[in-house]
Formats: C-alpha cells, sequence, structure tokens
C-alpha cells in the first residue's frame, strides 16, 4: 500500500511507523482514530478493536485442536446445542474426542471447528460439527474448515466424506456433496443414527 502511493500522507506517516516498529522487534503496532472517544480502550480491551493492527506475524491459524481448544470449542457450539441444529456434546466427550478437531485461531479466540469421525472399513469418514462464529460467517471460515477436512481425510486414506444435517443441506449440496440414504453409510454408523432427529445424510467422493 505505501509502494503503491494509494493512502493520504497522514495515513501513510501512521503505518511507516508502524511497520518501522514491527521490524524493530514489537509484535503488534496499533493504529488508532483519534477522533473517537475512548478509542485506545477500545483498542485494548475488545477483541475486533477500532483501529488497525499491523502484526510481524499472522495472528490467525487453521489448526489440528488441543485440549486446551476444550473451552472455545464449548463456548462455540452451545449456542447450536441450544436450538437443536448441533447434537449435545459434553466437556468430557469433546476432551476425548479431541484429537478428531480441527479450529480455526484469531489471536487466541476460537471461530470455527469441525470435527472428522473415521470409518476405516469403508474407507469413510463422517464429518461433524462443522460450525463458525455468526460474526464472521460471511468471511469464508467454513469453506477452509471443509477443505482443512478434506485434506485430513484423504490424507489417511479416506475415498468418501458425509455429514448428517438437519439445517445445512443446501450449503454442503453447493459443495460437493449428493443426497443419500441411511443404507450408504458404515454399517457402525447406521446402527448411531438418531432417527428422531431424521438428518439428511449428504456424501462427498474425495
Amino acid at each position: 500500500m505505501l509502494t503503491n502511493g494509494c493512502l493520504p500522507p497522514d495515513s501513510a506517516f501512521y503505518l511507516r511507523h508502524a511497520i518501522k516498529g514491527c521490524n524493530g522487534g514489537v509484535s503488534r503496532a496499533h493504529i488508532v482514530p483519534f477522533a473517537t472517544d475512548g478509542s485506545a480502550l477500545l483498542e485494548l480491551f475488545t477483541h475486533d478493536g477500532v483501529g488497525t493492527m499491523v502484526s510481524y506475524e499472522n495472528l490467525e491459524s487453521l489448526r489440528e485442536a488441543t485440549i486446551e481448544d476444550v473451552g472455545g470449542i464449548l463456548k462455540l457450539i452451545e449456542p447450536l446445542e441450544a436450538d437443536g441444529t448441533l447434537v449435545k456434546r459434553g466437556r468430557e466427550l469433546i476432551e476425548r474426542e479431541i484429537d478428531y478437531f480441527s479450529v480455526i485461531e484469531h489471536d487466541g479466540v476460537i471461530f470455527g471447528c469441525a470435527a472428522l469421525y473415521p470409518f476405516p472399513a469403508e474407507k469413510m469418514a463422517e464429518m461433524a460439527c462443522l460450525t463458525v462464529n455468526p460474526e464472521v460467517q460471511a468471511q469464508g471460515d467454513g469453506e477452509r474448515l471443509l477443505k482443512h477436512m478434506e485434506y485430513r481425510a484423504r490424507a489417511t486414506g479416506v475415498r468418501k466424506i458425509f455429514v448428517l444435517t438437519t439445517r445445512t443441506a443446501h450449503w454442503f449440496l453447493k459443495r460437493g456433496f449428493v443426497n443419500a440414504t441411511v443404507d450408504d453409510l458404515p454399517k457402525d454408523r447406521q446402527h448411531m443414527y438418531n432417527w428422531q432427529r431424521k438428518s439428511l445424510v449428504l456424501i462427498k467422493n474425495l
């Protein structure tokens, strides 16, 4: 942006010195609007802030989950469990299954998650609990999580990935999934199918 010369002189001045600070060893530099009352406090004590942050390192990561992420995952999925979109999972269950989860983390906050449960005999895997914070749902994080889980599945020899959903079938259908039946699921998963929820079965060939 500085090279293109598209910034007003004041903005270019601030950005140049923010970059200088980061190159000098400061992990983050914040440019806050002086016309906004309390801007320094808002920048420091709210997650999104009100100004512009320049960081030497990328603060966002898409990675496999660890046990330290359990609290963030629970906070993210609890509203969807409450309204019936997701099957309820307790803390102990998520702790036991944490190796199946991946998360999107931004500056220490979990903004998205998904889990992948393999069925090696059929070379299939179930993707479950795909959730993105409503505040950032229009930014493509769901798509990124899906691609990440597909990559994890292929790496373990999985040829088909499936989801069970009651409300978001259209989203998956737009991304290569097709309608299937309970009979198309792995045998072990057929026995666990919840007929009361009447979830749609969607499958995608990898």
